[in-house]
């Protein structure tokens, strides 16, 4: 598509023409795909359509300096970085509420300082405590995504609730269990 094509979609688009915007996303989905896949293959049409769904909502700051093209790229990189980020804090969480529901059992328990074996129980009694603040909805959706290792479609549907919704609920249970974590030393403030 050139950048004539582009200007003219984005102008049809930013007067509600949706056809317009439809036009877009398909000329340019492949090219986005590509971007994204190559960070993370399972999520990468998630992240496809969180490409799309910021560039909608910033289409008018679109200038036009650039491609549209390049725009949106900066946009998927954008995307992408916010993921792995997100996944790593992510990951250091779901480590924690993980051990602290099931502690791992040591095979060698003789290597395990009485310093270091006093420390785990305590973390793992603040991380419980953590979550049994949190409203039931979230300590069910938290339960069945970090303990049971459940995707978020079973979680949809154990709780007959939208993808949406699990997606916040357990967005806000990290949140929450965050500033639980830091109340209680877990982590730094």
């Amino acid at each position: 598509m050139t950048q004539t094509e582009d200007r003219d979609l984005i102008r049809r688009a930013l007067a509600g023409d949706q056809r317009a915007f439809e036009a877009l996303y398909r000329a340019h989905r492949p090219r986005v795909y590509a971007i994204v896949v190559r960070r993370d293959r399972d999520e990468a049409e998630d992240l496809v359509q969180m490409t799309f769904v910021r560039a909608f909502q910033a289409l008018k700051g679109f200038r036009g300096d650039a491609a549209f093209s390049t725009w949106l790229t900066q946009i998927a990189l954008n995307v992408c970085a916010s993921h792995l980020r997100t996944q790593q804090v992510r990951q250091v969480y779901e480590a924690a509420i993980v051990e602290s529901l099931h502690p791992v059992e040591r095979t060698c328990p003789h290597h395990e300082s009485p310093e270091e074996a006093v420390f785990g129980r305590w973390r793992q009694e603040r991380v419980r405590r953590g979550i049994q603040t949190l409203p039931p909805r979230y300590q069910e959706a938290v339960y069945l995504r970090y303990v049971q290792d459940r995707s978020y479609g079973e979680i949809t549907r154990t709780l007959r609730v939208p993808m949406g919704t699990v997606k916040t609920w357990l967005c806000r249970a990290r949140r929450q269990l965050k500033g639980e974590f830091r109340k209680s030393g877990l982590l730094a403030a």
